[in-house]
């Protein structure tokens, strides 16, 4: 009797044990699924998020506004002297610029007028009108010139001159391979056809061949306040004993955005005048230049 209720316990005792089994094991699949299915959902969440994510661009910068293609610059300068020698002069001057990436033309001109005084006496009278076209000058640092020139002078008793040349430029410093650079540097080299009638007529009118070099500078000595600038012209004829040369130097203190102190130097040498006009001349004045761009 014993041992049928000692066995009956023992079975009793199996199939309970069996049936924890069954149940933790259970347990442990439906944790195990929850884990999984847990772990999916993150996935998908992390994945859509990561979409969103993506597809959230930054707002677009703003496009910069194109450089203007024209630029100007009046000037006015003179000087008075009184005394012994009263002496006035009075000079206007005018620079016109245009530049465009997207074209390779290019035009520049800076006329002027200079009007003087010696004892009440006019000593200068004096017209200046040049047309220079460029082409490339956007685009590379070499470029080709094509230009016109008309000048009338009182002081050296020239009644008309016109000069029309053809030539090639360099930007040496301060072009493309340097656009930021507070030097710039270019020279240019050209050909020209001159034609002078003198007012006088005793002294013989020019009709000359020349070969004619420029070299141009500007150094900004202080960002966007102070600069020193010059432009030389030597020009030896090809077809007779002749020599020109003149010279434009100018350092500018800038006000403001437009307005700015101006100390010029002008200077020029013709080795061929009418009797009585020296060769050389040099003029030293002060004045104020308003620049402007469209």
């Amino acid at each position: 009797m014993k041992f049928i209720l000692i066995l009956f316990l023992g079975i009793c005792s199996a199939i309970t044990y069996s049936h924890a089994q069954i149940v933790d094991s259970t347990q442990y699949k439906i944790d195990s699924a929850s884990i999984k299915k847990n772990a999916t959902i993150k996935k998908d969440t992390i994945k859509i998020d990561t979409i969103k994510r993506d597809t959230v661009k930054p707002p677009a910068k703003p496009t910069p506004p194109p450089p203007p293609s024209w630029t100007y610059v009046l000037g006015l300068d003179g000087m008075i002297n009184s005394g012994n020698v009263n002496r006035k002069l009075l000079t206007l001057r005018l620079g016109l610029n245009h530049e465009n990436p997207n074209s390779i033309w290019g035009f520049y001109s800076s006329p002027r007028f200079q009007y003087g005084t010696n004892n009440e006496v006019l000593q200068e009278r004096e017209v200046f009108f040049d047309f220079n076209n460029t082409w490339f000058y956007s685009q590379h640092d070499v470029y080709g010139l094509l230009f016109g020139i008309y000048e009338q002078s009182n002081l050296r008793q020239i009644n008309d001159r016109l000069n029309i040349g053809v030539g090639v430029g360099w930007r040496i410093i301060g072009g493309k391979r340097l656009p930021s650079s507070r030097v710039q540097v270019s020279i240019s080299n050209a050909f020209l056809r001159e034609a002078t009638d003198f007012i006088s007529g005793d002294t013989e009118d020019l009709n000359v061949l020349r070969n004619s070099t420029r070299f141009r500078f500007r150094v900004e000595i202080i960002k966007d306040k102070l600069t020193i600038q010059s432009t030389v012209f030597f020009q030896p004829a090809i077809n007779k004993k002749n020599l020109r040369w003149n010279s434009i130097s100018q350092l500018v203190f800038k006000l403001n955005k437009h307005f700015s102190l101006t100390s010029t130097l002008d200077n020029s040498y013709e080795s061929y005048n009418v009797a009585g006009v020296k060769s050389s001349q040099l003029n030293s004045t002060l004045g104020l230049s308003y620049t402007g761009s469209k």
